[in-house]
C-alpha cells in the first residue's frame, strides 16, 4: 500500500494511491488507516513530504561502501553502534521541490537513502517491537555540504540547511527494507547502485537503539544512511533517488537568489 500526503484544493490530506487516483483518508494513517469514499485524480494534487514529523533523524556510516569514502578523508572506523543525529525538520522538502544551494556553500552532495516512517509512540522498544512500530518506508536525500561545513563538528548547517532534506514521494507499507535496490541518478545518469541488505545496522536495530534514549513519535522520519561515494550537485542539475518497491524521489537543484 502506498500512502501519500497531498495538497488538494488548498487543504492537506493523506490518501492511498490507487493507480491514477488517490483515495483520501479520514485522517493521519498512524492510529488507523481509514479510507473515505472520496477519490481524486493524482493530476489534481501536489505531493507533499509524506509526514509532518516531530523529529527528523539521520544515521551516519551505515554502509561499508560509504564508510570507505569517509575513511579516506577522516580515518573513520567501522562503527560498533549506530550513530544517529538530528536533521532539522525545517530542511524537509517534498518531491519536485528545488534543492537550493546557498552562496556560502562550496560542495553540496546528494546522499540517497532509505527512510523509516514511525507509526507508534516508541520508547525502549525491542527490535521485534520496533518491527510493529513502523508504518512503512520512503525515499530520502540527505543533502550534505562537504566542502567544509561537515568538518565543523556539528551537522546544523552541513545537513540542516533549508531544502537539504528531500523525502518522498510516498510511504510504502508493504516491503522488505533489507532487500531493496537503491539507485541514485544525476541528470539521468546512474551514479551509484546498492542494496539495502548491505546496511551495517539493520532497520529494526536502529529504531530499537534510538528508542532507548529518545521517544520516537508517529510520523518521525529516520534516514538510514547512504551507500557508496557521492558527488557535488550544481544549479541546473536534477537528482533522483529510486528504491525498488517505493518509487522515485526527484528534485531539481538551483542556486539561492
Amino acid at each position: 500500500m502506498k500512502i501519500a500526503r497531498v495538497l488538494f484544493r488548498g487543504a492537506e490530506h493523506y490518501g492511498i494511491i490507487e493507480g491514477a487516483q488517490i483515495r483520501l483518508l479520514e485522517g493521519p494513517p498512524f492510529e488507523q488507516i481509514a479510507p473515505t469514499r472520496k477519490r481524486v485524480s493524482m493530476a489534481d494534487v501536489r505531493l507533499l513530504p509524506p509526514t509532518r514529523p516531530v523529529n527528523f533523524y539521520g544515521v551516519g556510516f551505515n554502509y561499508p561502501s560509504h564508510l570507505a569514502q569517509a575513511s579516506a578523508t577522516s580515518g573513520q572506523d567501522i562503527p560498533t553502534m549506530p550513530r544517529p543525529w538530528h536533521k532539522g525538520v525545517g530542511s524537509m522538502i517534498g518531491p519536485d521541490e528545488a534543492i537550493v544551494i546557498p552562496p556560502e556553500a562550496r560542495a553540496v552532495h546528494y546522499e540517497g537513502e532509505l527512510v523509516v516512517v514511525i507509526s507508534k509512540l516508541s520508547r525502549r522498544v525491542t527490535p521485534e517491537q520496533a518491527r510493529h512500530n513502523i508504518l512503512g518506508y520512503t525515499c530520502g536525500n540527505d543533502v550534505s555540504e562537504k566542502g567544509s561545513w561537515e568538518s565543523e563538528g556539528t551537522m546544523w548547517r552541513a545537513k540542516g540547511t533549508d531544502t537539504f532534506g528531500p523525502v518522498g514521494p510516498w510511504i510504502e507499507t508493504e516491503m522488505d527494507p533489507h532487500n531493496q535496490v537503491l539507485t541514485v541518478r544525476l541528470n539521468g545518469k546512474e551514479e551509484h547502485r546498492a542494496n539495502t541488505s548491505e546496511m551495517i545496522h539493520k532497520v529494526h536495530e536502529l529504531v530499537s537503539y534510538m528508542s532507548q534514549f529518545t521517544t520516537l513519535f508517529p510520523g518521525d522520519l529516520i534516514l538510514t544512511g547512504a551507500a557508496g561515494t557521492t558527488k557535488a550537485m550544481r544549479p541546473g542539475d536534477v537528482v533522483e533517488v529510486e528504491i525498488t518497491d517505493i518509487g522515485v524521489l526527484r528534485n531539481p537543484v538551483r542556486a539561492e537568489t
